[in-house]
């Protein structure tokens, strides 16, 4: 009788610490949800391409593909919706923040452009854009594609974006225009 009353209070332990243990890793299942997170920071996640580009206040990388490696730089887009401008740098790597690659004395000012829309997509809009870079005159259309998001492994940065098709003096070429998502 004396072992069946001490099995049975270990049993009930075991049982009451598993039930604790369950209802703990649930809740920690109901906050770390991914995509919750992700979407309150991902530009892209809840909103049109169009939207996305020129409401974000934050560097846009145009590149050959989100880890392709530059001799010559990254492109990066600051795209200003109050004028429809866009300033163009050249940057060393991806950083988190405009404000960052301000810091870090690394952007270097190709030019500023104006931009407007060529079609009515909110999704798959093509962009214009004209002005001078360097002080030589140029126009050049990125038409958006499919979204895109990765990792950036040289600036340990998630990023998300879209696949681009630039179109820089008649000669077109596949790209990716993407921002920090962390």
């Amino acid at each position: 009788m004396k072992t069946s009353k001490s099995l049975a209070a270990i049993f009930a332990v075991v049982a009451s610490v598993t039930l604790i243990l369950a209802g703990c890793g649930n809740s920690s299942k109901k906050s770390s949800n991914p995509s919750s997170k992700t979407s309150m920071q991902n530009p892209t996640a809840d909103k049109s391409a169009k939207e996305a580009l020129t409401s974000n206040n934050n560097l846009w990388y145009m590149n050959g593909t989100i880890n392709y490696k530059s001799k010559t730089g990254i492109d990066a887009y600051k795209f200003n919706k109050e004028n429809n401008t866009v300033t163009i740098y050249s940057v060393d790597k991806m950083y988190k923040t405009y404000n960052d690659a301000k810091k870090a004395n690394d952007l270097n000012k190709q030019g500023t452009l104006t931009y407007s829309f060529k079609n009515t997509s909110s999704d798959n809009p093509v962009l214009y854009m004209k002005g001078k870079l360097s002080d030589i005159p140029m126009d050049q259309t990125v038409s958006v594609k499919d979204k895109v998001a990765g990792k950036n492994h040289e600036a340990n940065l998630k990023v998300a974006g879209y696949k681009v098709v630039r179109d820089l003096d008649n000669d077109p070429a596949k790209q990716v225009l993407v921002t920090p998502t962390d």
